[in-house]
């Protein structure tokens, strides 16, 4: 397995029987990022983990950094973050998305863009999850298919001993299981977790959906009750679209907010 940005794989040990949400592409939308947190602390969440992209297409870069530095959750580097850190250029960017990184770069503070350096490029807790952004194999891969995840699973049975990874980049919710079962779009919204069985798991986007639905999505994993359970909450998209304007980014990619794509 090879990993993004620096090359690091963070291991973390943490105390088990408690609620993790697990988070993805945030991608500097502030008012989504400020609603998680809103939703979480009704559902009696006990620790957050980011699986990257916390900047790009959004006008909130910095303001997203800060919320997560300051509240120490754990976090991946993403494709979008590498470039926004400038140790990447954004060559095979599309032009929408180029346009966007390169403003998210010049209005980073050196602070925050020095913590986006940083970043580790996985992380595992305790060898047995990790946590990636694109894939195990390759930190820009989309899993979106059924071959693609049982590369990645018979990749994580031969080499290591995890059976649960949680992986984002596609801002698609899915999970693939290691007995072929898949869920894409439309995983369960409260599913057991097999012994047995080896899984691949994304919480979908909070800055970005792209499966059709505008609302917002994350997961909390109950490491007490070994299950998963995905939810989704809306948030003032107007508000962001405005800002998107003020700043003048691509309307485009408040058009996209609107549709979930």
């Amino acid at each position: 397995m090879r990993g993004n940005g620096d090359g690091i794989t963070r291991e973390y040990t943490w105390d088990y029987y408690v609620k993790t949400a697990v988070i993805s592409d945030i991608h500097g939308n502030l008012i989504a990022l400020e609603a998680f947190f809103a939703v979480t602390k009704l559902l009696g969440v006990d620790r957050t983990v980011c699986l990257g992209d916390v900047v790009g297409y959004n006008p909130w870069p910095n303001e997203c950094i800060d919320i997560l530095r300051r509240c120490g959750i754990p976090t991946i580097m993403g494709n979008h973050d590498r470039v926004a850190a400038g140790i990447q250029e954004p060559i095979v960017f599309n032009d929408i998305a180029r346009e966007a990184i390169l403003w998210t770069r010049e209005v980073l503070t050196e602070k925050n863009r020095e913590y986006l350096r940083t970043l580790p490029s996985q992380m595992t807790v305790d060898k047995k999850y990790l946590l990636v952004h694109g894939s195990a194999i390759d930190p820009d891969e989309y899993i979106l298919s059924p071959d693609a995840a049982a590369h990645n699973i018979a990749v994580l049975q031969e080499s290591t001993d995890v059976t649960l990874c949680f992986f984002g980049h596609s801002h698609v919710v899915s999970c693939f299981l290691s007995n072929g079962t898949f869920y894409l779009s439309q995983a369960p919204p409260d599913l057991s977790l097999d012994a047995d069985l080896t899984y691949l798991i994304n919480p979908g986007s909070i800055g970005q959906p792209r499966d059709g639905d505008s609302m917002a999505s994350f997961l909390i994993f109950d490491e007490d009750e070994k299950r998963v359970k995905f939810h989704r909450f809306r948030y003032d998209i107007e508000s962001v679209v405005t800002e998107l304007s003020r700043q003048g980014l691509n309307p485009f990619l408040g058009q996209r907010l609107y549709q979930g794509k």
